[in-house]
């Protein structure tokens, strides 16, 4: 039986894949990312109220707990708050007065939904501590990885913003599917396109005699997904183990390659499927089942990591155990 951090987990995992989905894909999967919402939505309020019944510590969180090194612990629930309104406020300000933009994009939506975590953050003790210390760890980690990272690679990198980012979405992503596609007898050429004008990485294929061409955009390049893989797990360790070491710093590379290869899997699928029935296929299995397989690859690799990770855990009260039976047998 799944334990119900996993369940949190999953629920999460498939929230977060429908938003990126629906913001990545070119909405072209409605129905199946609003059933992923509501599905992960069901799974994580369920996992909550197990969380809730369970005999875990209650803690008022890990924000909480660090501000209060500083100043005291009663005004943290006046601060944090402010913090959040603030940053939705001057992040509104500097898009409309400073960019001029009105329109919402992906990183608009990671900013507020990290500023209302905030707002809603410190509501005393509970045994959800955790819970709320992953969703405001991941927002804000979501944020630094696609808002400042992001931001700042597109602005050092300047008018080689496009050339760049183009290699490395041909290293990453579509030479390893057309090297498989290749191996499993399929004829697949691999197309580097810098003229700036469409794709810049295009998979080449025939079926029933017609060249076909399938784009491959960032979206599809991992590069977010790793984005997303990468904030997700370090969240989860900070607000589980409140710690990094070797162990979780093995766990977040095994994530990375399993992120990479999820992805890889999930672009072989979605081109052997265009190769073997056409281009309706292609976008059927692009659509609406390569998010799925991503998911359900992440998942698995969740379980296997923190059973791995726990095992290596001390708790305190075995650490405490031991101390004494020391003690005993030297007396």
């Amino acid at each position: 039986m799944l334990r119900s951090e996993w369940l949190l987990l999953l629920g999460s995992l498939l929230v977060a894949a429908a938003l990126y989905s629906h913001y990545m894909a070119g909405h072209s999967a409605l129905l199946i990312e609003l059933l992923m919402v509501g599905i992960g939505t069901a799974i994580a309020i369920h996992a909550s109220l197990s969380l809730q019944k369970s005999n875990s510590r209650e803690s008022e969180g890990i924000l909480v707990d660090f501000l209060s090194r500083y100043v005291r612990r009663e005004f943290c629930a006046y601060i944090i708050p402010v913090a959040g309104f603030a940053l939705i406020l001057l992040w509104s300000i500097w898009k409309i007065a400073f960019i001029g933009e009105t329109n919402l994009r992906m990183e608009d939506f990671i900013i507020t939904l990290f500023g209302l975590s905030l707002v809603v953050y410190p509501s005393g003790k509970s045994k959800l501590g955790e819970v709320k210390d992953f969703v405001v760890l991941y927002l804000m980690l979501l944020a630094i990885v696609f808002v400042i990272i992001w931001r700042t690679y597109s602005l050092v990198t300047g008018e080689s913003h496009y050339r760049i980012t183009a290699y490395a979405e041909q290293y990453i992503i579509t030479l390893p599917v057309t090297w498989l596609l290749e191996a499993f007898g399929f004829n697949v050429n691999a197309v580097l396109n810098l003229s700036g004008i469409g794709f810049s990485n295009i998979i080449e294929y025939e079926h029933d005699g017609v060249m076909q061409r399938v784009g491959i955009g960032v979206g599809c390049s991992g590069l977010y997904s790793a984005g997303l893989f990468f904030s997700a797990f370090l969240a989860f360790v900070i607000a589980r183990y409140r710690r990094m070491d070797a162990y979780t710093s093995i766990g977040l590379f095994a994530g990375f390659v399993t992120t990479w290869f999820s992805n890889i899997i999930r672009m072989v699928i979605t081109v052997m499927a265009g190769i073997v029935w056409g281009g309706r296929a292609l976008i059927v299995v692009h659509s609406f089942i390569g998010i799925l397989i991503f998911v359900g690859f992440l998942s698995v690799f969740w379980i296997i990591i923190v059973r791995w990770l726990d095992s290596k855990e001390q708790k305190p009260e075995e650490n405490g155990a031991s101390a004494a039976d020391s003690i005993a047998s030297e007396v």
